[in-house]
């Protein structure tokens, strides 16, 4: 018994076949161990965030360093259920499979809210989710117990805290604080004079 020498189209046809059912694996480890690729919004975002992380400042308003408008600003941790999610926003987020890294522990979600407008296809919340590192940018911190927090636009600030952290983790802590609410908190703790 003779063993015939495969073909070179043979084996071209073998070796596409192999990386076309490499494809499925990369792309399910690519999206569910990754988080998916960062989108040129996101990168762009993050990088202007990484200049206010760098500046005196430690509370800021975002609203100029995004090039989209939105009228609320939320903040979620990983792992927040579509359910958790829309009771924090105040609707059902339709896109909420899209968010590839919610399950992801390294990120959390800044999400930038606009008004409900109609549209072609009913009315529609326009949402700009914004992932955020949490080795390379900022920590979150939430109220005890919460899952998410939304502020409108004109009190919400970005208010972060710089301390120490291991090489490789961010040292910063950020968290979504609404101005107005806080400085009614700070009266109401006053003591009458």
């Amino acid at each position: 018994m003779s063993l015939t020498k495969p073909s070179p189209t043979f084996l071209k046809a073998m070796a596409l076949m192999l990386v076309l059912s490499l494809a499925p694996l990369t792309i399910y480890i690519l999206y569910n161990r990754t988080g998916g690729p960062e989108s040129q919004k996101e990168r762009t975002f993050q990088k202007k965030l990484r200049f206010v992380l760098m500046g005196a400042d430690t509370s800021v308003d975002l609203g100029p360093y995004t090039e989209w408008e939105w009228e609320t600003l939320c903040a979620f941790d990983a792992n927040v259920s579509d359910t958790d999610m829309a009771a924090v926003l105040g609707f059902k987020y339709k896109d909420y499979d899209q968010l590839h890294w919610m399950p992801v522990a390294r990120y959390w979600t800044l999400m930038f809210v606009g008004d409900e407008r109609e549209t072609n296809w009913g009315k529609h919340h326009p949402v700009n989710p914004i992932r955020i590192p949490r080795d390379d940018l900022a920590n979150l911190k939430l109220p005890d117990g919460k899952k998410g927090v939304c502020v409108p636009r004109e009190t919400a600030r970005f208010v972060f805290q710089r301390g120490t952290a291991p090489i490789g983790e961010s040292p910063i802590t950020a968290e979504i604080r609404d101005i107005k609410a806080t400085t009614s908190e700070t009266i109401a703790a006053e003591p009458p004079q």
